[in-house]
């Protein structure tokens, strides 16, 4: 196959191509219909600056819709020698579409057109994963709700703390989530920019349309300077990683947890069993190894940021060619945290509290400070009233636990949970995302339209 690049009949040393390809056209594979629509607004934005005439237009963009319907089809399959998506795409073009397949480079280099992929590529994979944010915060929500009152122990240090709920526990991890959406949106934001239209980073001696490109792909901004658009790759795509390290690490104390209280010791919840597997030699096992691996992906996806950073450093203004290895790291980040959020999900609904287990864990030492709170209401200054439960061997018994945790009324307290203001955030995290997802498939949607 011909590369865009090659002026002469010199051949690419085979062991040099292989090198520098073989990896690449497995993850190239996965954007071809980002490439299709890239192109697509790069031939209407030519067209409307008056390089491709209307009727190279409607060919070109038959010619991408074709590409679409077999890729849709497993029939447009990039191999050895195709070097690239780019390249496959338009040495197709040319072949079905003649000249207007020698044009519909103009004014981009290969290097602001799979800039423009990993954008689009990545604003998609980020709208996935905020869809099953959303979907695992409202399983918290419902969990939350359905045991809200069921009391068991608070811990500090791995030691019994002072009595909570099943309730409290859950809303932590859905408040969690909640913040990891902002980290979502803000990665959302930094990666919506159209870098179309920079080339290889110096612009080009034409009037390209940038705003208009950048319009019909769906983006929110142009990114202005050109050299910028090049330096930024990388730094975008770890600020996209980093933001899903933090739904990963919520995903971690969850998994953390449910591994430590599900074990035959503490026992405070059951788990499916069609959630947990066996031992090949030990018949009576039980194991929830679905927690330990949620719990083992924030590393991996750790090593992933460190790898994009680590490459994107020590490299001079511009486009280096050591950036192809940053898509790996990316599209496996957003496999990994996909595939996490689906299996955590079908964990918080397959989790069912031990009720009397729970109960029979709050043992008196566990009551100590709001025995201490009850001498505070006595008007014995604090300090004092610790002091002495702290030296007291009184066996604290509690007749009433239900009323005793309902006297922490302030917000967020064991007797008001905040329940009404997190159905809130959760709806407003909701609603944002529905406009970020609407706005980006309508404008695909009408891209598309010939």
């Amino acid at each position: 196959m011909k590369k865009l690049w090659q002026k002469n009949a010199v051949r690419l040393n085979p062991v040099i191509e292989v090198f520098e390809t073989k990896g690449d056209l497995i993850l190239d594979q996965k954007l071809v219909k980002y490439d299709v629509w890239g192109s697509v607004a790069q031939a209407k934005m030519l067209n409307k600056i008056g390089i491709i005439t209307p009727n190279e237009l409607s060919s070109v963009i038959a010619g991408l819709q074709d590409i679409l319907k077999l890729n849709e089809q497993n029939k447009f399959i990039l191999e050895a020698g195709d070097e690239d998506v780019h390249t496959k795409i338009e040495n197709y073009l040319t072949e079905k579409c003649g000249e207007v397949g020698k044009k519909i480079h103009t004014g981009r280099s290969r290097n602001d057109q799979v800039l423009t992929v990993i954008r689009l590529f990545s604003k998609e994979q980020l709208i996935l994963i905020w869809q099953e944010l959303i979907t695992l915060e409202n399983s918290f929500l419902k969990f939350a709700k359905k045991f809200q009152s069921v009391a068991m122990p608070g811990y500090t240090h791995l030691q019994k703390a002072m009595p909570s709920t099943v309730g409290l526990w859950a809303l932590a991890f859905l408040e969690s989530l909640l913040d990891d959406s902002k980290s979502i949106s803000h990665a959302y934001e930094l990666n919506n920019q159209s870098p179309l239209g920079s080339a290889a980073g110096f612009g080009v001696p034409l009037g390209l349309d940038r705003a208009y490109s950048a319009k019909l792909l769906g983006f929110a901004k142009v990114q202005i300077n050109p050299v910028y658009c090049q330096n930024s790759r990388g730094k975008i795509e770890a600020e996209i990683v980093a933001s899903l390290i933090q739904i990963l690490a919520t995903i971690n104390k969850f998994a953390s947890d449910v591994l430590l209280f599900t074990t035959a010791e503490f026992n405070y919840f059951t788990i499916s069993e069609s959630l947990c597997s066996g031992s090949s030699i030990m018949p009576q096992k039980k194991n929830v190894d679905v927690a330990e691996l949620l719990k083992s992906k924030v590393h991996l996806v750790l090593g992933y940021y460190i790898q994009l950073i680590s490459l994107s450093n020590n490299l001079f203004s511009g486009y280096n060619r050591d950036l192809q290895d940053s898509k790996k790291p990316l599209m496996e980040s957003f496999e990994i945290v996909l595939d996490s959020l689906k299996v955590a999900d079908i964990l918080i609904n397959n989790l069912t509290p031990n009720k009397e287990k729970l109960l029979s864990s709050l043992t008196p030492e566990i009551f100590a400070t709001h025995r201490a709170f009850e001498l505070v209401k006595k008007d014995i200054p604090f300090r004092e009233a610790y002091q002495m439960v702290g030296s007291s061997n009184q066996d604290i018994r509690i007749k009433d636990i239900d009323k005793l945790l309902k006297l922490s009324t302030h917000i967020g307290g064991t007797g008001n949970l905040g329940l009404k203001l997190f159905e809130k955030e959760v709806g407003l995290s909701k609603v944002g995302f529905a406009e970020e997802e609407n706005h980006f498939y309508l404008s695909i949607k009408k891209l598309l339209e010939n």
